[in-house]
C-alpha cells in the first residue's frame, strides 16, 4: 500500500426523508472526477455471513470477485441507492480503498447515488427502500 495525496470535491451529509442520511455535492463535480477514496476493512468471504445478521450488513460493499466484502470507513458508506446512478465504485486493492467516481457532471446540492444491484423486492425487504428506484440521482436540497 502506498500513500496517495489528492484533492477531493466538497461534499455534505444530509438527512433524506425515507432514506436515512445521504451524501450531496457541495459544489459542481465534473464527470470523471474521483469523488471519494475511502479506506476499507476487508471482510473475507468466510466471515461475510456474520455481517448479514446485523445492521452492519446494510453498509458492506462487494470487494472482490471471490466473494469478499468490505466496510467502507468514510462518507462512501452513506451513498444511497438510486437510478440512474451518478457515481461508480471501484475496489482499489493496492491502496485498500473504495473509490467513488462521477459518471457524469454532478451539480452542487445533488445527491450522490449508485445502483446497489438488487431487485426492488430485495431493496424493500433488506434495505427498507420503497420509493421508485428511478427517483435517485437528481435529488437536490435547498441552498
Amino acid at each position: 500500500m502506498h500513500a496517495t495525496t489528492f484533492a477531493l470535491p466538497a461534499l455534505a451529509v444530509r438527512s433524506v426523508p425515507g432514506r436515512g442520511r445521504g451524501v450531496f455535492a457541495a459544489q459542481d463535480i465534473p464527470g470523471g472526477t474521483l469523488v471519494l477514496a475511502d479506506p476499507i476493512v476487508l471482510v473475507p468471504k468466510a466471515e461475510s455471513h456474520h455481517a448479514d445478521a446485523c445492521v452492519v450488513g446494510r453498509y458492506v460493499f462487494d470487494w472482490s470477485d471471490d466473494g469478499d466484502v468490505c466496510v467502507v470507513l468514510g462518507l462512501g458508506s452513506l451513498v444511497n441507492h438510486g437510478l440512474p446512478a451518478n457515481v461508480s465504485l471501484d475496489s482499489n486493492e493496492e491502496d485498500q480503498t473504495m473509490e467513488f467516481r462521477a459518471l457524469r457532471d454532478i451539480a452542487a446540492r445533488e445527491e450522490l447515488v449508485y445502483d446497489y444491484g438488487h431487485d426492488p423486492e430485495e431493496l424493500a425487504a433488506y434495505y427498507g427502500i420503497s420509493e421508485p428506484v428511478g427517483s435517485g440521482g437528481t435529488r437536490r436540497t435547498p441552498s
